[in-house]
């Protein structure tokens, strides 16, 4: 790459222990009546956040682009100490952006689809959520709901998400699916839709990157 770049990454919520225990909030998973999940009809957020964080960096990996991801393994570490690493590794290591991964829920248990978000108000961070909407409908759109917010003339919904409000650098959080409708969480289970969601955010680091060059 032509000039000093970052991906900090970050997978949302906790993961499972060692003992096998999922040690994130209750809210960050959901039983359902049929199929099988992480654990039987149990869909874990967390375990998925980092499924596909994963592959991410594994794809940046391949192709030389530095990458920090912030999360921990299995972990939920707080909110504050994300931000407050991929902060400080962004002043004194390299400059880069901010990408948080999660997947959905309702509380009707029957919304679908894929959302992006970024802080209110024009940022740097829009660029970034409208090229990401466009690779992910480009690859995906045939198969996901697209759940887009274009009161503002873009793709992106705005939230004041601690992660990307309180990140100096450009930031936005991805809901990949709603994980408490069966029939995306179903989707949500495909390794190909998670290679294709993952192949949708490594394009869009690259577009990113072409437009610093």
């Amino acid at each position: 790459m032509k000039i000093d770049f970052c991906v900090y990454l970050d997978a949302g919520h906790g993961g499972i222990d060692s003992n096998g225990k999922y040690v994130t909030a209750p809210n960050k998973q959901f039983e359902h009546a049929s199929g099988t999940f992480h654990n039987g009809g149990w869909f874990y957020e967390g375990v998925w956040n980092r499924k596909l964080t994963d592959l991410v960096a594994k794809k940046l990996s391949n192709l030389g682009i530095q990458h920090l991801i912030v999360s921990h393994e299995y972990l939920d570490l707080s909110l504050s100490y994300r931000v407050k690493m991929a902060n400080w590794y962004h002043r004194n290591f390299k400059k880069g952006i901010f990408i948080s991964n999660h997947s959905n829920a309702s509380g009707s248990h029957r919304a679908r689809g894929f959302e992006v978000y970024t802080t209110p108000g024009k940022t740097k961070s829009d660029s970034i959520a409208e090229k990401h909407w466009e690779n992910v409908k480009d690859l995906l759109g045939d198969t996901i709901k697209m759940r887009p917010d274009t009161s503002d003339g873009d793709h992106d919904k705005e939230a004041r998400f601690y992660v990307i409000k309180n990140t100096v650098m450009p930031a936005i959080l991805v809901e990949h699916l709603f994980f408490d409708n069966k029939d995306d969480a179903k989707l949500l289970m495909k390794d190909l839709i998670v290679e294709q969601f993952a192949e949708a955010q490594v394009r869009t680091i690259i577009d990113y990157y072409n437009g610093l060059a």
